[in-house]
């Protein structure tokens, strides 16, 4: 373009001064004469305004003469003053910010980017923005039902035109993309055509509008210059950025729906960390730490903390006690420094306590949340459980849009069966601007866990991973007295010493031989010495003794023994002796505290009792003891001091003796723990939770024994549970190394088992993710986060989403393909091949079957008889071949010979009975050299089983040179064959099915035998078929990967849909998935069994129950139960009545999950046969004031587990409430509020000793 726009605004300013001049100069005034137009020079601003609204494309506003064509409104009576606004369009609530984009520490500013920011009608019940309007204080930590949670990370906010997306624009800034359309109108032709109609336009309009030829002349002027502007390259920016500013930056109308990436991107999320590469120049990489420590950091550490600080999410893994709480700290003090939060979940109530206390020492601004304690919640260091931050996502609760931190501690958690899930939920729910500190012992798949938390928040992960163990371990096993060293503290299992303690039990001469029974006695009741032994009656042939000294278990006659489950934990267990000569000689040795792990409840109290004559403390350790405990119990009543676990226990730590379990009261429990972390604890006998994450490293870790029952069958303790356990010793900076002990009190496990526990790999990181009530209703309550996106976020599909990539380059690939497949016609056979194909694909569908089900037959070895001729498939998919039976086929596969082939056959469908088929199809084979080849065949391989039998199989597979020739002449003969070849006869196979299969089978031949092509076959019709086959096989393989690719192929998706059906069923949601009342009140209650307790709520039979009674009523969804505990035959009229309705509710919810064949967890289904019930009198009797003595003599329950289900039951008080309160049951609300008064007083509701 030659003219600018400055030549232009020129020649216009000339050309109206010209005009002006001629007119004053060939007119003079006369009153009696028209007044002609002037033109009046222009300012340059007026001058530029014209332009812009002459010639602006789009113009900012329309004209007049173009609203009568495109704007449609109706007649309202002036009156009605709210009108315009039911039809008018709101306001945009979206802006533009700009931001810098900072590098490293010090955030020097590298540059700086526009970005959108929200508006301020955007609030916590309409959007998922961090940026949206505050609530209300009241709300800020937990949240409110009924908000929106915030965008989850990993998640892009695509604003959709119709609810805020922008306005699509073509080349020339119009708006071109019609609301609800994918594209706009495809205009043919040129834009020089487009442009003339246009300009044409233009003309006629101007014409209209000429009223004069004075403006004649100014529209001529116009003219001229529409057409130089019209020719203007508007691309050039230099010239157009004062017209761009008149244009409006975006348009967009409501709020943004979310919506996820589901592509994406081919790349390792997780980085490993190389920590055997010292970090020289640390202190110049961080020159401010956030927080300095008194010692010099490891070198993983030092790597942690430099991530930290350039703004990176890490996962640590290493062995307990190694120092990772290091990193925690080094959050928090990282999160202190920038004003922002962190938070640190931990999986157990305990740890959470704990850790709040360690905390408070080193931080002064530290809150915790948990169920029923709640101090300092706006802390800028917050100490919770992982539900307790599910529950403030699911919320939408404010307090997180400060976080920068989450700290999940003790990551391998997230393979317990029922919490587990709760973990992926959070990992998957937190928004994008929180960093993920994850800490776990060393597992082995650390990368795959951290590429998948990686992949989902679309943030890099870095994996710092130490092998190293500050305190290495020395592992003994305890015989007889004696210590057996059998893994040194390089991890080098020494077989010798397994051998000399094998020599010291006397090989199998041991009691749990015994229990055994009959170990070398044959069938008879006892053990390999006493009567039923290799000696005694009942040996061999004899009637069944007793074994050891008395010893077996009774057996039957010549039968095998019957060992029961507390039989054989009883054989296995050291005895009061064993445990007195072992404690003693440790004591000696300087190898205390010991933690003692046991397996059972009940053991660990009983193991104490056998010290009874022990004391470990001197007078000034006792009196610090006594005087410890004293303070402690002071937050009790006078009565619940004198309990009898509190003055057991009291006397157990004067002597410097320590029980610790699930059954104690919480107070004791931290008593006995605080107690030995100051090592004024001995000898502490404890189940394996005490491992679960509480900081008490020890000097010795010791194993009453090595097996366990985990709820269904007593087996070896896996290699991460020991590891876990076995970690606990070593004191770093105390003890050069730390010393585990296993106890023997009967034989030696064996070999291969002890070192797998031993120096095994751990338990790789599983997900347990599942689809709970719960999550499926806060998901549809929320609609903008669909349940299918949550299930492919799960660690349980991290497999499948890591090939999407993959699948998706292959569709391409697989489409390319397809495009520039160039088919060559065949006029006698093209238009029968959609036949051919739909006929060969059905026929072969009906062999698969035939192959699949047959060998469940007995009389299906008659078919597979050595010799058979047959055609097979290869296992790699290349070829087909065909050959005979070599030997008799045993399970699921046959061995079978063939002859090397000329080339690969084709893999057609196969219909040898038609005339020549074999011939067309198979390739002729290799004169034989006496080389044959041997296939291992899976039987669904097997394409077609002929009726031909080669004889003498044994003598060909002996090369005899003569039966290898009649093998060969007879199947050449067969693949040269011009007729039909038959097959086998499965009339002998008697199942209705198979038959079924085998008919139409036979009618899909004779279908096939009477098309055109097939009764004359040529080679035309075998590349007509080929070029058919591949294209079906390309667009098969296509439709196969876009299934991978879509929803459908989400393993849990079966379970989501009938679940939504079960909540159809039931009323909770509608035809639309849309939640309805009862819905509302599910996503009420957190604590599991949702359905069952909002069923309660709603049946609207509580509200005619006391406090006391409905408390009494709720702990049966708290309550696990036990088969060894009896509920109460009866209560009270009332409560019985009560019981039986729950029972009914329970019992008509299942039967709908039944009918849906939903799957149930253990707790749903054996709901009414654990004897849930059991606690009812003592919570009854507690919300009526009964003293905890006095409750505590209703039953045999410990009374940890009283004080666990009352303090759970505070929890579900507070969820009923809530439920009441949505449903508008203003009675029942009042009811579960005096509840709660009631139940929460004295021992049960004690504060904690950390705290």
């Amino acid at each position: 373009m030659s003219d600018s726009i400055g030549d232009i605004l020129a020649s216009l300013r000339s050309k109206t001064s010209t005009t002006k001049a001629s007119a004053d100069s060939e007119f003079e005034y006369d009153p009696n004469r028209p007044t002609q137009w002037t033109a009046t020079p222009l300012s340059f601003p007026e001058t530029q305004d014209q332009l812009s609204n002459t010639f602006l494309t789009p113009k900012p506003q329309l004209s007049q003469g173009w609203l009568k064509y495109i704007n449609e409104d109706f007649h309202v009576d002036k009156l009605v003053e709210f009108a315009p606004a039911l039809y008018g369009l709101p306001e945009a609530t979206v802006r533009t910010d700009v931001q810098f984009d900072r590098l490293g520490i010090e955030g020097h500013i590298t540059g700086y980017k526009e970005c959108t920011v929200a508006g301020g009608d955007l609030h916590n019940k309409n959007s998922m923005s961090v940026n949206r309007a505050a609530g209300s204080k009241l709300d800020f930590v937990r949240g409110r039902s009924g908000f929106m949670p915030f965008a989850p990370g990993g998640v892009d906010l695509a604003e959709k035109q119709e609810q805020g997306q922008l306005l699509h624009r073509d080349g020339n800034g119009l708006f071109d993309v019609p609301p609800g359309f994918e594209r706009g109108l495809d205009i043919i032709g040129s834009v020089a055509e487009a442009d003339s109609e246009l300009g044409s336009l233009a003309k006629d309009e101007r014409d209209e509008e000429s009223t004069s030829g004075a403006h004649g002349a100014d529209s001529g002027l116009v003219g001229e210059l529409s057409e130089q502007v019209s020719n203007m390259d508007l691309a050039d920016d230099g010239e157009k950025h004062s017209i761009d500013d008149l244009l409006p930056n975006d348009i967009t109308f409501g709020r943004a729906q979310t919506s996820f990436n589901t592509t994406p991107k081919a790349k390792d999320w997780a980085h490993v960390v190389n920590v055997n590469k010292e970090i020289t120049n640390f202190h110049e990489l961080v020159p401010q730490m956030a927080r300095e420590f008194p010692f010099e950091l490891d070198t993983f550490q030092k790597e942690a903390v430099y991530h930290l600080e350039q703004g990176d999410s890490v996962f640590v893994a290493a062995h307990t006690s190694a120092g990772k709480t290091v990193i925690a700290e080094y959050a928090i003090a990282m999160a202190q420094r920038n004003m922002t939060k962190a938070i640190y979940t931990s999986p157990i109530k305990a740890l959470s306590n704990q850790k709040f206390r360690d905390f408070k020492h080193t931080f002064d601004d530290v809150g915790i949340l948990t169920g029923d304690v709640q101090i300092n919640p706006e802390a800028s260091s917050l100490i919770m459980t992982t539900e307790i931050l599910r529950s403030m996502l699911y919320r939408g609760a404010d307090l997180i849009r400060d976080v920068e931190f989450v700290i999940f501690d003790e990551v391998h958690y997230v393979n317990d069966a029922d919490r587990g899930v709760v973990w992926e939920e959070v990992i998957i729910m937190l928004p994008e601007h929180v960093k993920f500190i994850l800490l776990s012992a060393t597992v082995p798949n650390t990368f795959e866990f951290a590429n998948w938390v990686g992949r989902t928040k679309q943030k890099d992960i870095y994996v710092i991973s130490t092998p190293k163990r500050p305190v290495p371990l020395v592992n003994y096993l305890w015989c007889k007295n004696q210590m057996i060293e059998v893994v040194n503290e390089k991890k080098e299992f020494l077989i010798g010493g397994y051998n000399k303690a094998k020599e010291i039990m006397g090989g199998n001469n041991t009691p749990a031989a015994a229990a055994r029974g009959g170990a070398a006695g044959g069938a008879g009741r006892g053990g390999a010495t006493g009567r039923g032994g290799a000696t005694g009656r009942g040996g061999a042939t004899g009637r069944g003794g007793r074994g050891g000294p008395r010893g077996g278990a009774r057996g039957g006659r010549g039968g095998s023994s019957q060992i029961t489950p507390k039989q054989q934990k009883s054989a296995t267990m050291p005895s009061k002796s064993d445990f007195v000569q072992m404690v003693n000689k440790l004591h000696t040795l300087n190898l205390h505290p010991m933690c003692v792990f046991v397996f059972s409840r009940k053991m660990c109290e009983q193991f104490a009792g056998y010290l009874q004559g022990l004391d470990f403390c001197n007078q000034k350790e006792k009196s610090e003891i006594h005087m410890f405990f004293d303070k402690a119990v002071t937050r009790l009543s006078q009565a619940d001091r004198n309990l009898p676990q509190i003055l057991q226990m009291r006397e157990y730590l004067s002597r410097g003796i320590a029980v610790h379990h699930a059954g104690l009261l919480p107070i004791v429990k931290e008593v006995v723990e605080i107690l030995f972390a100051r090592s004024l604890v001995r000898v502490l006998f404890a189940t394996e939770t005490f491992a679960m994450g509480l900081n008490l490293p020890t000097r010795t870790v010791v194993f009453a024994g090595t097996r366990k029952h985990d709820g269904t069958t007593f087996r070896t303790l896996l290699p991460g549970e020991y590891t876990q356990m076995a970690g606990r010793a070593g004191r770093r900076g105390l003890d050069k190394t730390g010393t585990v002990i296993i106890m023997v009190p009967g034989e030696v496990t064996p070999l291969d088992q002890l070192k797998e526990m031993m120096l095994g790999q751990p338990t790789r990181l599983k997900s347990q993710f599942r689809l709970t009530y719960n999550m499926i209703l806060n998901l549809l309550r929320i609609e903008a986060l669909k349940v299918e996106e949550m299930i492919k976020r799960s660690f349980s599909e991290n497999a499948n989403q890591l090939l999407l990539p993959e699948h998706e380059a292959s569709v391409k690939s697989n489409e390319t393909l397809l495009s520039k497949l160039e088919k060559v016609p065949y006029p006698d056979c093209d238009p029968y091949m959609a036949d051919v194909l739909r006929i060969g694909l059905a026929a072969s569908e009906c062999q698969k079957y035939i192959m699949t089900q047959g060998p469940k037959i007995a009389n299906m070895r008659d078919i597979f008889k050595v010799g058979r001729v047959v055609i097979f498939d290869l296992a790699d998919g290349s070829s087909r071949r065909i050959g005979f039976i070599s030997r008799p086929v045993i399970g699921e596969s046959a061995s079978i010979l063939a002859f090397p082939c000329a080339g690969a056959s084709t893999k057609l469908p196969l219909f040898p009975q038609q005339p020549g088929y074999c011939r067309l199809i198979l390739q002729p084979l290799i004169p034989s050299s006496g080389k044959l080849e041997m296939y291992a065949v899976k039987i669904p391989d097997l394409v077609f089983i002929s009726k031909y039998i080669i004889n003498n199989v044994r003598e060909v597979a002996r090369y005899d040179k003569q039966a290898v020739d009649e093998a060969f002449q007879s199947i050449n003969k067969i693949c040269r064959r011009t007729g039909g070849v038959s097959e086998c006869s499965w009339d002998r196979l008697k199942d209705m099915e198979l038959q079924q299969k085998c008919q139409q089978k036979i009618h899909l031949e004779i279908e096939f035998s009477q098309i055109p092509c097939v009764k004359n076959l040529s080679s035309d019709f075998l590349k007509s078929f080929k070029q058919e086959y591949e294209e079906y096989e390309i667009r098969k393989k296509i439709a196969d990967l876009r299934q991978s690719l879509s929803d459908q192929n989400l393993e849990l998706l079966p379970d989501y849909e009938q679940r939504v059906q079960v909540l159809k069923d039931l009323n909770y949601v509608d035809d639309k998935n849309i939640v309805l009342l009862k819905g509302r009140v599910a996503c009420e209650i957190n604590s599991g069994f949702e359905l069952f307790i909002s069923e309660l709520v709603l049946d609207n039979f509580l509200g005619d129950y006391e406090p006391e009674e409905i408390v009494a009523l709720l702990s049966a969804f708290v309550y696990e139960g036990s088969k060894d505990v009896e509920e109460p035959i009866t209560i009270t009229p009332r409560l019985d009545k009560g019981r039986e309705r729950i029972k009914e509710l329970v019992g008509h919810v299942t039967d709908v999950l039944e009918h849906r064949q939903v799957i149930m967890t253990a707790d749903e289904q054996q709901f009414l046969e654990r004897g849930r019930f059991g606690l009812i009198e003592v919570v009854y009797e507690w919300a009526r004031g009964m003293t905890f003595e006095a409750i505590s003599e209703l039953t045999s329950v410990q009374e940890g587990i009283i004080v666990r289900v009352i303090s759970r039951l505070d929890e579900v008080c507070r969820e009923v409430r809530n439920a009441a309160r949505i449903i508008g049951d203003a009675t029942l609300q009042d009811k579960m509020e005096m509840a709660q008064e009631k139940i929460k007083r004295d021992i049960i509701f004690c504060a904690s000793l950390y705290l």
